[in-house]
């Protein structure tokens, strides 16, 4: 499996990261706003955060000396081709479409 998309599935399939992008979709939220809303802890959202903002699936938003996050995902889809041995991924993030395919053994 590619490197990069082995940890963009990886990382999409944790909880916490998952959680942080479904919770930041509509609107930019606090890292501690985040941590109270979805019962993560604040170590934890820091460092999910951070993986997030270095893979491009999570802007950062200033607002004064206060940061808040917002998702950059608008669409995301996996497709497992067992008969193909295939995952698929399809995601639309700022208005561009990414695809990737890799084997899932």
């Amino acid at each position: 499996m590619n490197t990069e998309v082995s940890a963009m599935v990886g990382l999409l399939m944790d909880k916490y990261a998952s959680q942080i992008l479904l919770g930041t979709a509509k609107k930019p939220k606090g890292i501690r706003e985040i941590s109270r809303d979805y019962n993560i802890p604040v170590s934890v959202c820091y460092r999910r955060i951070k993986k997030l903002v270095d893979m491009g699936l999570l802007t950062e938003v200033r607002y004064g000396k206060r940061a808040k996050y917002r998702s950059n995902i608008e669409d995301f889809r996996a497709v497992l081709n067992f008969e193909e041995n295939k995952l698929y991924i399809t995601m639309t993030a700022d208005g561009e479409e990414f695809e990737a395919e890799t084997s899932i053994l």
